[in-house]
């Protein structure tokens, strides 16, 4: 069955804000990649571009205290407007919440200390853009700190989903796979899009997530895959053919974690932290 081709369409915006907190077991781990590598210290203007739903914008908040103001921006309404429901419950005077692009801030030239997006500018739709404006607002001396999934993510998906097209004979789709596979940053190309808008690059850390399913056809029909991944996948392919190829992709998934004991997909991390010269 390929379900999840069919009801792709079941999340609104409401109820995907409702369980989106639920994605952080994917977003935390970058979040931790974050953390483990900050510098933290008081009296810190930061900004969180792409907060989301609130995270890391409330755990910077509270790691800081109260010495620290937080600034969070997003321009995804829904989530902006769950956010706010926890500032209601956390109560923190230091932090506020606005509906703003990364690419068009209404801050003074060098305002911020610190900037910090999580698995965020990457999904920009124009990275270099958001980069400029970033260091736009951040003073002479101040931090921007990224986090990122680069080219390699869900390599074992790519192999199976490029051995089927292969078979398919469909030259088009295979280019457009490579499209939607290189689309994604390395640590090279990362670093210069910081270079570019102005930061010097001060550390560089690699890591490597290994996320886990009991098969593919589990891995097709996560929530996380549904909103953030398959949406991209069925670009690939022309709608009359989708349903034969995932059939063969979610097959061949399957076979791995029979032959494996379970399927195991590989999203290499990356965190970049550049100086504003």
């Amino acid at each position: 069955m390929t379900d999840y081709l069919t009801n792709a369409d079941d999340f609104d915006e409401v109820n995907i804000v409702t369980v989106f907190d639920e994605g952080s077991f994917w977003s935390s781990h970058f979040g931790t990649l974050l953390f483990n590598n900050l510098e933290l210290r008081p009296n810190l203007n930061v900004l969180d571009v792409g907060c989301g739903t609130g995270f890391p914008l409330f755990e910077l908040a509270h790691v800081l205290g109260s010495s620290c103001r937080v600034t969070g921006i997003d321009i995804w309404e829904a989530a902006l407007e769950h956010a706010k429901k926890k500032l209601d419950v956390y109560k923190l005077p230091n932090v506020r919440i606005l509906n703003v692009s990364a690419n068009e801030m209404p801050f003074e030239d060098g305002e911020f200390d610190l900037l910090v997006s999580n698995v965020g500018v990457n999904n920009s739709d124009d990275p270099t853009g958001a980069l400029e404006e970033c260091a736009r607002v951040t003073k002479r001396g101040g931090r921007l700190a990224i986090t990122t999934n680069v080219q390699g993510h869900m390599v074992e998906f790519y192999d199976v989903f490029r051995a089927i097209l292969t078979d398919f004979g469909n030259t088009e789709y295979l280019e457009r796979l490579e499209a939607n596979e290189a689309h994604r940053g390395t640590r090279d190309s990362t670093c210069q899009l910081l270079e570019g808008a102005g930061f010097g690059i001060r550390k560089v850390v690699e890591d490597q997530l290994e996320m886990r399913y009991v098969d593919g056809s589990a891995l097709l029909r996560h929530f996380l895959t549904r909103v953030g991944f398959l949406p991209a996948w069925r670009q690939v392919v022309d709608p009359r053919d989708e349903v034969e190829i995932f059939r063969a992709i979610e097959k061949g998934l399957n076979q791995i974690a029979a032959d494996a004991g379970d399927l195991k997909m590989t999203v290499p991390m990356l965190y970049v932290e550049g100086e504003r010269f």
